[in-house]
């Protein structure tokens, strides 16, 4: 097969996410199965995530049992490559099995995932959020204080300070949701967020909207090297870089949506090659100036910051992991 017929991330993500902005559900589903049936992938790593976007339309689409299906195969898609979606893919299963009434199944998937709490600090995040939606944030809410209190019981260490973050981290927005009174743990997560720890110099991000992107590196080719030679690439590395800022202490980043044509202009203001990563600073610094722009990281059910139709949880947030 030619490597122009290969699917890359990016394509899977164009057929996926098109379709959630109003196309054909079944078709792409369809289409991306086929993908991986047919080895149409150009990097056979990315077949679960093929696999759990097809999973995905199926379920919007009202038929949880093929979607269930088609996470199975997510799961030893990742299983066979090791990837670290392994987690999020198998809370999925769980979510599945609840709403399709099998409660027991989902509890003895969520149980088996308990232990990573104390492991992984994404598994905070992704076991929350698949408990929530079953109806079990209270159990969330038990599971985190309780590994919470064993990571707390470790030894220093730059392992023991990313799982503590994120357990605290997550643990108080599921108490919030639940609406119980901040406790201590509590009290250091907002300290954490409030920017009081170790919050960096400074918390506005630029990144390239798709649309952009592709004019970036049209104009300038050698922005590749920095921003990824993909949009696929660069939102997924900014979502990991943000993801890795927050679990060593820092918090409260803003993401602020560059512009071709304001970088241009922006240097015919003030001078510099754009190929500076100090002009490029600078205009960084000038976006956080002068607009808002959007605090991440967004709700889990939330639009993502990256521009898809997708929720959070199942479109940037994964990609972390």
């Amino acid at each position: 097969m030619s490597s122009f017929q290969l699917l890359t991330s990016d394509d899977l993500d164009e057929i996926g996410h098109g379709a959630l902005r109003g196309g054909d559900l079944r078709a792409a589903a369809t289409e991306l199965v086929a993908a991986v049936d047919g080895q149409a992938l150009a990097d056979p790593a990315d077949a679960g995530y093929a696999l759990m976007l097809a999973a995905e339309l199926t379920e919007k689409q009202g038929d949880l049992p093929p979607a269930l299906a088609l996470v199975e195969r997510a799961i030893e898609a990742y299983r066979q490559v090791e990837a670290a979606a392994d987690g999020f893919a198998r809370a999925r299963r769980g979510e599945l099995l609840s709403r399709l009434g099998r409660e027991d199944e989902a509890m003895s998937v969520f149980t088996a995932l308990r232990p990573r709490l104390i492991r992984e600090p994404v598994a905070a995040a992704y076991l929350a959020e698949a408990l929530e939606e079953c109806g079990e944030a209270a159990i969330a809410e038990q599971w985190l204080t309780a590994a919470l209190t064993t990571v707390l019981d470790r030894p220093d260490g730059p392992e023991r300070a990313r799982l503590t973050n994120a357990l605290l981290q997550v643990r108080r927005r599921v108490r919030r949701d639940l609406e119980l009174p901040a406790d201590e743990y509590d009290d250091a997560a907002d300290r954490m967020r409030s920017g009081s720890g170790a919050a960096p110099a400074g918390s506005g991000v630029m990144f390239w909207p798709r649309g952009e992107f592709d004019k970036v590196l049209l104009r300038w080719p050698a922005f590749a090297d920095v921003y990824g030679h993909t949009w696929d690439d660069h939102r997924a590395d900014l979502e990991r870089a943000l993801t890795v800022w927050t679990e060593s202490g820092q918090s409260g980043f803003r993401l602020h949506a560059g512009s071709v044509d304001d970088l241009a202009e922006h240097v015919a203001r003030h001078g510099g090659d754009p190929a500076d990563a100090g002009v490029r600073a600078g205009y960084a610094r000038h976006l956080e100036s002068h607009e808002p722009g959007t605090a991440w990281p967004p709700g889990r059910n939330d639009p993502c910051w990256c521009g898809s139709a997708a929720k959070y949880k199942k479109c940037c947030l994964p990609r972390s992991r």
